[in-house]
């Protein structure tokens, strides 16, 4: 079991939103149910902006009492003492990752085979990222994952967070997979009425 609330992920995404409207926008998703934060930004800010703006991020989730989790970039994540790190398939191995940083970090990886996730689970994950779901228009190169891989990674027995065209409307198929939780972007940062969107899927994910 994962040692926080692991039910609604807000994964950022600056390409959604004017920059002004970001940190309203992510304050008021957490005010109004987003669980934890992943710390993502694919818009090539140079290194020192792509701290100056973590550390930002850090400061207001560590404000709000969520955790912060950084996609992709250990070094990042270390220098903003965050949560924890999230690690794709073509990033640092985890257990390298483990070696260079403290173990009571939260360290989530990618996977969308059983093999995949079976060489996570040994490497000491404590949550896997499984998607893409469903088709989405936050990720390009999304790979879809077959419902076969999803009931043989569930085996494993490791917290499951769905991501990829997350809507309220699939809850209740996601919830019927055992998933621990799920990251959405664009549901929260495209939509007309983000507080509105956050607390449907809050609500969809505690009636199922």
């Amino acid at each position: 079991m994962l040692r926080f609330d692991s039910s609604l992920c807000l994964i950022t995404d600056r390409s959604f939103c004017p920059k002004a409207d970001f940190f309203p926008i992510l304050e008021t998703a957490i005010d109004s149910g987003v669980t934890w934060v992943q710390f993502r930004e694919k818009s090539g800010l140079a290194d020192r902006e792509m701290f100056e703006l973590g550390q930002k991020v850090r400061e207001l989730t560590a404000r709000k009492g969520v955790p912060m989790i950084v996609n992709d970039r250990l070094d990042l994540a270390m220098a903003l003492d965050a949560d924890g790190i999230h690690l794709g398939q073509g990033d640092l191995p985890l257990w390298a990752a483990k070696k260079l940083w403290r173990p009571d970090k939260i360290y989530g990886v990618s996977a969308q085979t059983l093999e995949q996730a079976e060489k996570a689970l040994h490497d000491g994950a404590d949550y896997l990222g499984i998607g893409a779901l469903f088709p989405t228009i936050s990720k390009n190169d999304a790979i879809m994952v077959h419902h076969r891989q999803i009931e043989l990674i569930r085996m494993l027995g490791v917290p499951l967070i769905g991501i990829g065209g997350i809507t309220p409307e699939r809850i209740k198929d996601i919830r019927r997979f055992g998933f621990s939780g799920i990251a959405v972007i664009s549901a929260i940062w495209g939509a007309p009425d983000p507080a509105k969107a956050v607390q449907t899927f809050v609500q969809q994910w505690k009636d199922v």
